[in-house]
């Protein structure tokens, strides 16, 4: 097979499923690894796919700039997200420092959370009062408001976390993509996603299946920095990950 025509039909997995692994291509193409590498450097080079670790990604992805209002996401997927929050909340033990992030997955976790013997740490405004309610010990950084997303962000806000420590953490995202990571739109909350990601032992990131092969500003960790909780409704090549947990095949 000549290299153009073997590029082509690369290109042509590539688009239609999202990311393939070298192993798929060797298989599909009745090629070496190491012409399939080749070709995923050449292509790369060219603007064609972009090449990550073990394979390739797509560069055809939904980019996002601006964040929805709470209102507008809190009824998005609503389903996988209860699943998705029930399962986060069973990971919390008696003892746990638990940060949770701002967001409308995030939330739905807080009324699992009755029986839980932890301390909580969040920048979310609704998330804050209603652990207090609940009984919780709660801590809040100080900062400045963001009124689309509920969430307290800025300097201070990060100076807070950076002495923080905790055993667990969960965060919301706007984007899922295999090479930027989880992507936030806007620059301060990414900042404060990223201090926070950056001090928890273990790390999971709530995403239903609408958040996947998304792109967004600001990245606050690589993929295989946390566990992914989603349903099987994601897209294959992250849905097969194996830093990934479908709750609906639990």
């Amino acid at each position: 097979m000549l290299n153009e025509e073997r590029k082509r039909l690369i290109y042509e997995l590539v688009d239609k499923k999202g990311s393939v692994s070298v192993s798929e291509l060797m298989k599909e193409l009745a090629a070496s690894e190491s012409t399939i590498r080749r070709a995923l450097i050449e292509m790369d080079r060219e603007g064609l796919i972009k090449k990550v670790h073990g394979g390739a990604v797509s560069l055809k992805k939904e980019v996002l700039t601006k964040d929805q209002s709470v209102s507008q996401r809190e009824d998005e997927n609503i389903e996988e997200k209860q699943l998705i929050a029930k399962y986060a909340a069973e990971l919390i033990k008696d003892g746990d420092v638990c940060y949770i992030d701002a967001g409308t997955s995030t939330y739905l976790m807080i009324p699992y959370l009755n029986d839980k013997k932890a301390t909580f740490v969040t920048n979310g405004l609704k998330h804050g009062l209603a652990l207090a309610n609940q009984g919780h010990q709660v801590y809040m950084p100080g900062g400045s408001i963001k009124r689309a997303t509920e969430a307290i962000i800025g300097a201070k806000a990060a100076d807070f976390l950076t002495d923080m420590h905790f055993t667990i953490g969960f965060f919301g995202t706007n984007g899922i993509t295999l090479a930027e990571g989880y992507t936030t739109p806007d620059v301060e909350e990414g900042m404060i996603k990223k201090k926070a990601f950056g001090h928890c032992r273990e790390c999971y990131v709530l995403a239903d299946s609408s958040k996947f092969n998304k792109v967004c500003t600001a990245s606050f960790g690589q993929y295989s920095d946390a566990i992914i909780i989603t349903t099987s409704k994601a897209r294959s090549e992250y849905a097969n990950s194996s830093n990934t947990l479908l709750v609906d095949r639990v």
